[in-house]
């Protein structure tokens, strides 16, 4: 297992995961960014918020980033 820090990027403010995460492999990554995201996103729309330009940036333990996610990915129409 490796440990995934999960930072937030808010217009240009990044908001820094100090913790992290560990998680099995990238498919792992993905989906537990997946799903904070539709966590996320549900919060902030019940109360009424919009969700611009946030998105996950998610890097390893050297610091490099191993996934970019958007929080409008998981909006559907």
């Amino acid at each position: 297992m490796s440990r995934y820090f999960f930072h937030i990027k808010c217009k240009a403010k990044m908001i820094r995961d100090e913790e992290g995460m560990d998680l099995e492999d990238l498919d792992a990554v993905r989906e537990e960014a997946q799903e904070s995201a539709r966590q996320v996103t549900s919060d902030r729309l019940l109360f009424g918020e919009q969700i611009e330009d946030e998105a996950f940036v998610v890097t390893d333990e050297q610091g490099q980033t191993v996934l970019t996610f958007p929080f409008k990915d998981v909006i559907h129409d």
